[in-house]
């Protein structure tokens, strides 16, 4: 029986802005000319890179698939526990934290094709995360607009100084999926629906979705994600 997420065929990349833990598309001879799709996934608080492959099972195989570790260490668990983002005394996310590992993320994605041996279709890179990795995403999407061809928050949140530069138009006009659980008590749905209003202003191509669970994931929003993916993927 498979316990937890399926990370099989995967091998760990270190040495670059982040270490990775990468699944390669497959068949490897059969790469287009202009270079694979690319999904990025990002895990949440406490989890580490193999745990985000729990969202893409379904994900088309001849995507690049790319999971960094969060750079910030929980404790010693063994098994791995890191994060992206600490709080300030106000209760908010530390905008310098932010700014400061969305750089790392930025940079990563600028090296997949060197760090990875896959050759990268620049225009094809979609970044996608599960709560902590929800805030990143729309971070990069505020602050990196030009490296994403969209974005898949899962149950997270997004940040005042990402709010303001997406309400402004920054990411308009390219595609986002997010979802989130109605009985969600970690980040409450509000969270979700908080961004979701702020995209919407802001012109971006929502696809918005809202499930009976709580801060988790299901085999139906998984495939939900593939779903809408799949189709926006050129070979």
């Amino acid at each position: 029986m498979q316990l937890g997420p399926d990370t099989s065929g995967t091998e760990l990349i270190e040495g670059g802005p982040l270490v990775a833990l990468v699944r390669r598309p497959q068949p490897a001879d059969a790469l287009p000319e202009q270079g694979s799709p690319a999904l990025v996934m990002i895990h949440g608080f406490g989890a580490n890179e193999g745990d985000i492959y729990e969202l893409v099972p379904f994900v088309d195989r001849r995507v690049l698939v790319v999971a960094p570790r969060g750079p910030i260490k929980v404790d010693d668990n063994p098994r791995g526990s890191w994060f992206w983002s600490v709080k300030t005394a106000e209760g908010v996310h530390d905008p310098a934290v932010l700014e400061e590992n969305a750089a790392k993320l930025a940079a990563l994605i600028g090296q997949l094709s060197t760090l990875t041996g896959v050759k990268v279709d620049p225009t094809q890179v979609y970044l996608g995360g599960f709560s902590q990795g929800g805030l990143m995403s729309l971070e990069m999407a505020a602050r990196y607009p030009d490296l994403l061809a969209g974005i898949l928050p899962q149950s997270g949140l997004i940040s005042e100084g990402a709010a303001h530069k997406l309400r402004d138009g920054i990411f308009r006009g390219k595609p986002a999926f997010m979802v989130h659980g109605t009985r969600d008590t970690i980040l409450p749905v509000e969270r979700g629906r908080q961004a979701k209003e702020v995209l919407e202003a802001g012109g971006v191509d929502l696809t918005y979705k809202e499930y009976n669970f709580g801060h988790v994931n299901s085999p139906e929003s998984r495939r939900d994600l593939a779903n809408w993916l799949n189709p926006r993927l050129k070979f």
